[in-house]
């Protein structure tokens, strides 16, 4: 088997190399902190992405635990490097690249299909299409995702961080729209009742 230098390997391998060659790699303490950065044969090269969001986990798990030599504690005890795993693992589970990307996909299909609907009602208030009204409202969702909600899920990097800028999407637009659509919704009935 042919050992390659460290200058010709590829980004991902770089990472993988940096990650096992760690101090606190190397003497057990991640493996004891159960955060998974012990074993990452199962993790492949060109995810980049995947690996890139390791090394910010490691650098905080090496950081964690010199606070922690630092206050006394012996890290080389199996249960204080349990602990401290805990509180590195509840700092987010890693996501890989494409699990972020398919929810930024369908956050914005559904903020194109929501903006397309309550655009769609005013094109009845105006007596026009409906569809070619959703259309508009169609295109402006996509805008609103392209430029502000797709971007920031798609790179983000733990569970955690993703279901939370979700949720700030969703809280922050879709009571917008919904207020569009019904305020829509009540001008076109009353205008087919007094008109």
């Amino acid at each position: 088997m042919e050992i390659k230098k460290y200058e010709d390997l590829n980004e991902g391998d770089r990472i993988k190399a940096d990650l096992y060659s760690r101090p606190n790699a190397t003497n057990g303490k991640y493996r004891a902190g159960q955060i998974g950065l012990d074993n990452l044969s199962h993790i492949k090269a060109s995810d980049v992405f995947f690996l890139e969001t390791l090394k910010v986990r490691a650098d905080s798990a090496d950081k964690m635990i010199a606070e922690a030599e630092s206050q006394g504690k012996d890290t080389t005890d199996p249960d204080v490097m349990r602990e401290l795993g805990e509180k590195i693992n509840a700092l987010g589970k890693p996501i890989h690249r494409s699990e972020a990307i398919t929810t930024a996909v369908f956050v914005s299909l559904q903020l194109i299909a929501y903006c397309g609907i309550a655009i769609g009602i005013w094109g009845l208030v105006f007596k026009k299409s409906f569809l070619v009204f959703s259309l508009y409202g169609a295109v402006a969702g996509f805008v609103i995702s392209l430029l502000f909600v797709a971007p920031v899920i798609a790179f983000q990097r733990t569970k955690e961080r993703k279901k939370n800028i979700v949720y700030g999407a969703d809280v922050l637009l879709t009571p917008i729209i919904f207020i569009i659509g019904i305020v829509g919704l009540i001008a076109w009935v009353i205008k087919l009742i007094f008109f």
